[in-house]
C-alpha cells in the first residue's frame, strides 16, 4: 500500500488524483506546512518539508514528476503511455507542468518574501504574471491543434496542469487562461478521481469557470 503526504490543493493533489485513477490502495497524510513548527512527521521523510512524498513498501519518494511516473508505470496506467510519441509528449508536458510552469507559481506565491519594498513587489508581481501568461498562451496555442496535451486521450500531464492553474486565483495580478486551455481543464476536473480528490482534500475548483 502506498502513503502519500499531501496538503489540500498542493501539487501533490495530481499524484492523490493519479492513485485513485489506478484503483490502488493508499493512505493519506495530511502536512502541515504553513504552522509555527514543521511537521515532524513530514520532515522525517522529507527534510525539504516538501510535498507530495510517496512511501512505497518502505522506498521514499520525494518528487512530483518522479513520483508519477513510478507510480503510473508500477501500476500500469494508461496516464503515462508504455511507448512511442505519445510517451515522449507525455513526459515533454509532464515536465513543462512541472518544472516551468509550477516554478513560476512558486514565485508568484512568494512576491512579498522577496521584498520588503512596495515598488520591487509590484515590478515583481507584473513580471511573474506576465511569465505565467506567456506560458499558458503556449499551452493554448498547443491545444488549438490538439485534443489534449500529449495526443487523443488525457494523460498524467493534464492533471498536473489542471493542479497548478486552480493556483491562478491566488496570484498578484490578472491571468487569463484560453478557451483551449479551459475546455481540458473542464473535462480532466470533471473525472470522477480528480472530483473525487477535490472532495478528500476540500478543495474548490475555480480555474475552469
Amino acid at each position: 500500500m502506498y502513503t502519500l503526504y499531501y496538503s489540500p490543493g498542493a501539487c501533490s493533489m495530481a499524484v492523490h488524483a493519479a492513485l485513485i485513477e489506478t484503483g490502488a490502495k493508499f493512505e493519506l497524510v495530511k502536512a502541515e506546512l504553513q504552522g509555527p513548527t514543521k511537521d515532524a512527521r513530514l520532515l522525517k521523510v522529507n527534510p525539504r518539508h516538501q510535498v507530495p512524498v510517496l512511501e512505497d513498501d518502505g522506498m521514499v519518494v520525494r518528487e512530483g514528476a518522479a513520483i508519477l511516473i513510478h507510480l503510473l508505470e508500477k501500476e500500469g496506467s494508461a496516464l503515462l503511455p508504455k511507448s512511442g510519441p505519445e510517451r515522449t509528449r507525455t513526459l515533454e508536458w509532464l515536465c513543462w507542468a512541472n518544472a516551468t510552469l509550477h516554478p513560476k507559481y512558486g514565485v508568484g506565491f512568494r512576491v512579498k518574501a522577496l521584498s520588503d519594498d512596495p515598488k520591487a513587489q509590484e515590478s515583481i508581481a507584473k513580471f511573474v504574471c506576465a511569465d505565467i501568461q506567456k506560458a499558458w498562451n503556449e499551452a493554448d496555442a498547443h491545444l488549438a491543434n490538439n485534443t489534449y496535451l500529449a495526443g487523443d486521450t488525457v494523460t498524467i500531464a493534464g492533471i498536473l496542469m489542471a493542479v497548478v492553474a486552480n493556483w491562478t486565483p491566488k496570484m498578484p495580478g490578472t491571468i487569463t487562461l484560453g478557451a483551449n486551455v479551459k475546455r481540458v481543464l473542464q473535462e480532466i476536473t470533471n473525472r470522477p478521481a480528480f472530483q473525487k480528490a477535490l472532495a478528500d482534500e476540500s478543495v474548490e475548483y475555480k480555474a475552469a469557470a
